[in-house]
């Protein structure tokens, strides 16, 4: 990833730093002095942005796609990343494995187990037909996962984002957030205050879309750890989480071993092999298979109409589903675009759409299938799972699936191995790239990335100290809220690259002689 200073200053006197450090800061002052107000804060803040943006939202996301999937299949998409005599600096499978485990794996990890399980309950407004708990619930509680962990929601965090700043890099621009305001405003702007604007929220955003997967995560491992006898889940133990899982990727992230995101890359990737091949043989297998292909074949069917159904009240399924998704993955997509232009150099647009758009959320759809799916058909079973998600929220839902299977001593461990390795992964990374953003450094100081990493650890203590009961939904509200509310100053970004993506890979392609 290239990083081009923006001047000789310290980097401690760079404004992007006090633009992104600043608002986390007064948040973080705000709830020690008055927890209750940062939850009237965070509440009000979510209802009001999911209704005035939700809309825009969910046709933005369709449209990355669909531009995404355009620019792919024609001529443009044979134009490769960092030019045409680049190489890949990556092999195939660990590109793909790097991408799949940095991007939206550590949020998978967690709503893969429970997600499926809720849309069984109580289906989308789009099946309003389907009676939940039933046989006749299942594909569509699979394909309404699918859409929210889908092709629209991997194009989003690095397709057209991805392609401009390759472009741009190319021509010497930095790899910064603000590069993607290139071609779109004066150039004094990109290079001032707009700048500094830009790079500040959209690590804001970032850090706030990885405070989620920490927190969700911290929830899942205490409820887990809750279950040996010498401990109970409670908030102590779930703050103890939060601190120990903090000290890993801090400790990661100061040492500045980046070759670690790749090996444990490839190792998350084994041991998610791993896992999905003990679910398919000690698991309902056949029946797995069956409802994959049926609940896929239910997804393309629906999948205009579950994109697109109207957002219309504040707290609504939409809202509280699929628009806090894509506030979510909105969040990410400038630092995550950064991190994908920097490890897809060499490749083909067409390839990186193919592995970002198309491969990466079949591999999410497969898991979410064997693990939320064995979840699904368990309950049909009669195996109570619905009842340890209401008793303690869907932080419960990993492990209640996995201790009904044989071999479940084995299963248990290593899924909570997964949750830790992914979310050191994306915590350790997203430390590094926020540090880059904001001293416009290619190795940042060691204090900044410090800095960055206590900053989501701290976050994500206050933000689960709102939750008013143990391990229950209102902790992951309180993590939800955040996400969105922080995603508005991203979206001008984002929606700047439905036109420059395909405007600068077309012009790209002219430039070799490709169209």
């Amino acid at each position: 990833m290239t990083i081009h200073p923006t001047s000789d200053r310290s980097w401690w006197r760079q404004p992007p730093l006090w633009v992104g450090a600043t608002p986390l800061l007064i948040f973080l002052v705000v709830s020690a002095i008055d927890l209750a107000l940062a939850k009237q804060f965070t509440d009000n803040g979510k209802a009001v942005v999911s209704t005035a943006l939700g809309g825009l939202w969910q046709w933005m996301v369709l449209l990355v796609f669909v531009i995404a999937m355009v620019v792919a299949i024609s001529p443009v998409g044979n134009v490769r990343l960092g030019g045409a005599e680049t190489k890949p600096s990556l092999k195939l499978f660990d590109w793909c494995a790097v991408l799949i485990c940095t991007l939206l794996a550590g949020g998978g990890v967690f709503w893969s187990a429970a997600e499926p399980l809720y849309h069984f309950q109580t289906p989308s407004p789009v099946f309003a037909g389907v009676q939940g708990g039933t046989a006749e619930a299942v594909d569509p509680a699979l394909a309404v996962s699918f859409l929210h962990w889908g092709f629209l929601a991997w194009a989003l965090v690095a397709t057209t984002t991805t392609i401009t700043f390759s472009i741009l890099e190319r021509r010497g621009e930095p790899l910064r957030p603000r590069t993607l305001l290139v071609n779109i405003v004066p150039r004094g702007w990109v290079d001032g205050p707009i700048g500094h604007l830009a790079d500040g929220l959209s690590v804001v955003a970032a850090i706030a879309g990885t405070v989620g997967p920490l927190g969700f995560l911290s929830l899942q491992l205490s409820n887990a750890a809750g279950q040996l006898p010498w401990l109970s889940d409670s908030a102590g133990l779930q703050s103890l989480v939060v601190v120990l899982l903090t000290a890993v990727f801090a400790s990661s992230t100061v040492s500045g071993i980046q070759k670690g995101i790749k090996w444990l890359s490839e190792l998350n990737v084994w041991l998610t092999l791993t896992m999905a091949a003990g679910l398919l043989l000690l698991g309902p297998g056949l029946w797995l298979i069956q409802h994959f292909f049926s609940g896929f074949l239910t997804y393309l069917i629906h999948l205009p109409r579950m994109a697109l159904t109207p957002n219309l009240a504040p707290g609504n399924w939409i809202n509280g589903w699929t628009v806090f998704y894509w506030g979510w993955f909105l969040g990410y997509a400038p630092l995550m675009g950064l991190f994908t232009a920097g490890v897809s150099r060499g490749r083909t647009i067409r390839e990186l759409v193919l592995a970002v758009a198309i491969l990466c959320p079949i591999v999410t759809n497969i898991w979410f299938t064997l693990l939320g799916g064995t979840g699904l058909q368990l309950e049909l079973a009669g195996a109570g799972i619905s009842e340890a998600l209401a008793q303690n929220g869907a932080a419960a839902a990993l492990l209640a699936i996995l201790s009904q299977l044989p071999l479940a001593g084995l299963l248990i461990p290593i899924g909570l191995v997964l949750v830790v390795l992914f979310m050191c992964t994306s915590a350790d990374s997203m430390s590094y790239a926020a540090a880059m953003v904001v001293s416009g450094r290619t190795e940042p100081p060691a204090p900044l990335r410090l800095f960055w990493a206590l900053m989501i650890g701290s976050l994500t203590l206050v933000l689960l100290r709102i939750g008013s009961g143990l391990g229950d939904s209102t902790s992951i509200d309180a993590l939800q809220a955040f996400i969105v509310i922080t995603a508005v100053p991203v979206t001008p970004l984002v929606l700047a690259t439905l036109w420059s993506a395909p405007r600068l890979a077309w012009k790209e392609a002219k430039r070799e002689g490709l169209s």
